[in-house]
This record gives structure tokens, sequence and C-alpha cells, in this order.
């Protein structure tokens, strides 16, 4: 493995007016050297064969169908060499020193996520500055829709990393994998990008925010989603009832994995007060959702094997650390 080379895995499906201005970004970037892997998820817009002619150094995956995201990045993964991996979705832009600041921070060996700025395509609207976790175990991007006054020019630490801008230390990975996936395959799409950052933070890593690492997203540049910024909140009541089954789903998965009983406990008037809130939504607005959330019900068990094996690892941790 070369420890200078940064393995970059774009996933796209149906990303065709996004890709030259990513994978461009991506091929400018001052830090060297740099591995693009391409993985497309069966497009129809024409998306594989401009990669192919366009970019012709890239590691081009053309898949048969739609995995999602999960299992589209996992396969370039599987393919990545580099000491350093970072995810990119394809309406996603870097600023060309990206990389190089963004790695500064894994001079700390205990940093294995990395956060830059994201700003929305503006480029005074920020997009995230990093994943926060609420006492009701709902993800928050820090900063998301708020204009960019500085407010968050500092670095420091914060939860997680946003998938689609997401760098991780190739140790971090292969600590938090379970059953050989990176991202868990039962997620399909959504709330992925948390649930490995809360691996990882059971595992002892952490994720810095490196304000110079600058970015700009699209969001939701490929999703058939109302394209005005009205608030998560209203973001989602625009998705179609298998998207929002995606969603919730992956929120219990999640917290089966990764909550322990203490923080459980203590945050329960919260997880119970969110809960109220979104039940009496889908029931009113959205009951189709429901049907299809009682179908996803045998990854529950899934999940708890999931937790187990994590449990045990992180008990091992702790056990070496003691040592």
């Amino acid at each position: 493995m070369n420890e200078k080379l940064v393995s970059v895995i774009v996933l796209s499906w149906n990303s065709r007016g996004f890709l030259e201005e990513c994978l461009g970004s991506v091929m400018a970037q001052t830090h060297r050297p740099v591995e693009l892997i391409v993985v497309d998820n069966a497009s129809t817009d024409g998306s594989a064969d401009f990669v192919g002619e366009r970019f012709t150094t890239a590691r081009l995956v053309r898949n048969e169908q739609n995995l999602g995201f999960c299992a589209g990045n996992n396969i370039g993964l599987k393919l990545a060499q580099g000491a350093c991996v970072l995810f990119l979705n394809p309406d996603a832009v870097l600023q060309p020193s990206y990389l190089e600041k963004a790695l500064e921070a894994f001079a700390d060996p205990g940093v294995g996520m990395v956060a830059g700025k994201v700003l929305r395509f503006d480029l005074r609207t920020l997009d995230t500055t990093g994943q926060l976790m609420t006492r009701s175990r709902r993800v928050k991007e820090r900063g998301y829709g708020e204009p960019d006054k500085g407010q968050y020019d500092a670095p420091g630490e914060v939860f997680s990393v946003c998938g689609a801008v997401a760098l991780y230390r190739r140790s971090t990975i292969e600590a938090v994998c379970l059953d050989g996936e990176f991202f868990d395959e039962d997620f399909f799409a959504f709330g992925e990008d948390f649930d490995a950052g809360w691996r990882a933070r059971r595992l002892g890593w952490r994720c810095a925010y490196v304000p110079e690492a600058l970015a700009a997203h699209f969001r939701g540049g490929t999703q058939t989603v109302a394209r005005k910024d009205h608030g998560r909140r209203a973001e989602m009541a625009h998705r179609p009832p298998d998207i929002q089954a995606h969603i919730i789903k992956n929120r219990y998965l999640s917290m089966i994995k990764n909550e322990t009983a203490t923080s459980f406990f203590m945050n329960l008037p919260f997880i119970l007060g969110w809960e109220l809130v979104l039940w009496s939504w889908l029931i009113i607005f959205s009951s189709a959702t429901v049907p299809i959330l009682w179908g996803h019900r045998r990854l529950i068990r899934r999940a708890l094997l999931k937790r187990r094996a994590l449990l045990t690892r992180a008990a091992r941790q702790a056990a070496r650390l003691v040592s």
C-alpha cells in the first residue's frame, strides 16, 4: 500500500451533468498521488461512457444494477490501494487544496475521519461542517443551510463526517468493517455515513473538522426531490415512501448497533419525544411508508448480531489500551 496515495471513490447514478466538474476537481488536487475510482450504478444517462472516454486514467466499474450507495461504495473500496480513502458524491466539487489541507489532521494518530467545510454551489451557504448527534438520536449536519459568516472557521472535533465528502484513514475503515462491509449494505442508502462514524467512535477514533479544506455540494443532485431548499424536514416530505422508509429504518438499525444502554436511558425522553413526532407525521401524512418499514423488520436480527460483534471488538480494544 502506498502511504501517500489517496484513493477517491465516486459513486455515480445518472450523474452525467455533474461528473466533469466533480472528477476534474479530483484530478486538479495539489496533493499527489491520487487514485480515482468511479463506480457506476447502472446509469441510463451515459455517465459510464462519459467517464470511460473523458477520464481515461480513472478506474471505472460498471454495475449491472443500482446496488445503492452502500454496496456501490464498498465495491470501490475493495479496489482502493490508498492509505486514505475519500468518498465523494458526484454532485460535489473539491477545491484544489482539499486533500492537502484535510490530510494534515491525520498527524494526530487518534483521528480516523476528517470533515471539511462544504458549501452549497453558491459558495455562500453552508451545506455541512461535519455531523453531530442530537439527544433524540437524529443526525444533524452542522451549519446546514446557514449563511457562511465564518462561524465555523475554527478547527475542532465533530461527531462524524458527511458521506458526500468523507475522508477516512485506511486503518479506521479496516477497524470498523463488519462482515467485510464498511458501509452497512442493509442500509442501502441514507445514514450510512453517520453509522460508520458512530462505529468508529465506539472503537476510539475521532473526527476532525478542518475548515481550510473546502468543497461545494449541490445536495440531492441525483435524487428526484424538490430542488428548492425548504429545510431538511420539508425535504423528507418530498421523498417517495420507499426512500422515507430507508431513512427511518436506518435510524433504528444504527441505534441498535451502536447505542450504549447508559446513554440510551439518559436520553430516552428526547428519543421518545422524537418518535412521537415522527410516527404522528407518518400516520397522518405518509401512511404508505409504514408497511414498507414493516417489510424491513428482518434486518433487526442482523443488526443485533452486528452489535454483538462490535461490542466484542470494542471490549478487545479497551483491553489492549489497559494493558
